[in-house]
């Protein structure tokens, strides 16, 4: 620090000439950088921009001159900027193996129901990653939900929403409106009571269930969720209630009357 000091204090030509080339150019980079705003006018009288040396020959090293092509001080990177491919686990892609076609899966209702951090813990410690689980559909009897795991929660929510797509089936619905019976389903710990409702009544029940039947297109139906309440039960446990309910043509079957006589008693005359 004290030599640096002197040789501030001596001029420029006196300095240049007993300094070692790398104090020189440490000077030299202080008093360059010290400019008024149109850059014409140096704090050391005696430093133009004819005699500023050239940092790229102080140290080979730090200044990578084997790699350097041009006049400049920038540098190309040394490594790519992007991932490799081969460290890319679970690629994305925009093929979905579905019969619709890409203009029908435009149209489907997406909707993101679950998007939280989750970690995996293994021999590298604590590993994070984003999960999301979607549900689609058409909102005519057609829907399906997908499970995603990935570092970045669009790539999660993108996976999700190609699984789902790829999981799509159809649920029978009564009148185009209702379920066709009342349910009672246990999946897990969770406990799911739906039941059919008249037109006009609406959709009152849990949210996740709510939005599961607008992507079905089951307008009036009443729910109640008991015991566990976490979204991913709930999400599963509706969907496979939907799986299981019987059909009119069943309970008729059962009952051993015709379909109009059960319509009749169970749905009314609508």
């Amino acid at each position: 620090m004290l030599a640096f000091q002197r040789l501030l204090a001596r001029p420029l030509g006196a300095a240049a000439s007993k300094a070692s080339p790398a104090a020189y150019a440490c000077c030299a980079t202080r008093l360059y950088a010290t400019t008024d705003s149109n850059g014409a006018r140096f704090r050391q009288a005696g430093l133009t921009k004819e005699n500023v040396p050239r940092l790229d020959k102080v140290d080979s090293i730090l200044d990578f001159t084997e790699l350097s092509t041009g006049k400049t001080l920038d540098q190309p990177k040394l490594f790519p900027a992007h991932r490799p491919t081969e460290a890319v686990m679970n690629t994305v892609t925009e093929i979905v193996d579905t019969p619709l076609t890409t203009a029908e899966q435009a149209r489907l209702l997406k909707k993101t129901l679950v998007l939280k951090r989750v970690v995996n813990m293994n021999g590298k410690g604590k590993q994070p990653s984003m999960y999301a689980l979607v549900v689609v559909g058409n909102g005519k009897g057609l829907a399906g939900y997908g499970e995603g795991k990935d570092e970045e929660p669009s790539r999660a929510i993108f996976k999700a929403t190609n699984r789902a797509i790829k999981n799509l089936r159809f649920f029978d619905r009564y009148d185009d409106r209702t379920i066709s019976m009342d349910i009672e389903h246990k999946f897990h710990a969770t406990k799911l009571e739906l039941r059919s409702r008249p037109p006009g009544f609406g959709c009152r029940a849990n949210h996740y269930i709510h939005e599961i039947c607008r992507c079905i297109g089951i307008q009036d139906l009443s729910g109640k969720v008991r015991g566990s309440r976490k979204p991913m039960n709930v999400i599963k446990a509706t969907f496979e209630a939907f799986s299981n309910q019987k059909m009119p043509q069943d309970i008729a079957k059962m009952r051993g009357k015709k379909l109009v006589d059960v319509q009749s008693v169970y749905y009314g005359n609508h």
